[in-house]
């Protein structure tokens, strides 16, 4: 499926669901926040594909490091592009590296 089939598949299947919550009103309603994130391996690439999201939304893009973020909301539901940093990455991978290496005591 090339890219823009993609992109005219995913448009229809939320408008379905937009269909198929206001024809059942006892569906659960899915969160507030739609989210993509900019996965490249090079934060000035990450921050000019936010940025360029931002122009496109008409709101400003936060760069904060080497990560990027803009949203914007439509209704009551918020659209976000954003972009993690490597060195925010690297210090994540780093945290969690100790997980299940430390233990709190018995009892506590």
């Amino acid at each position: 499926m090339s890219a823009v089939d993609e992109r005219a598949a995913r448009i229809a299947g939320l408008r379905a669901l937009a269909d198929a919550l206001e024809a059942n009103p006892d569906l659960p309603l899915p969160g507030r926040r739609v989210a993509h994130c900019v996965r490249v391996d090079d934060d000035a690439a990450g921050q000019a594909e936010v940025m360029r999201a931002a122009e496109l939304l008409g709101v400003e893009a936060i760069i904060d490091g080497g990560s990027a973020h803009a949203s914007r909301t439509f209704g009551g539901v918020t659209y976000e592009v954003f972009h993690v940093g490597l060195q925010r990455r690297a210090d994540h991978d780093a945290l969690m590296s100790y997980r299940g290496a430390v233990a709190a005591p018995a009892g506590a």
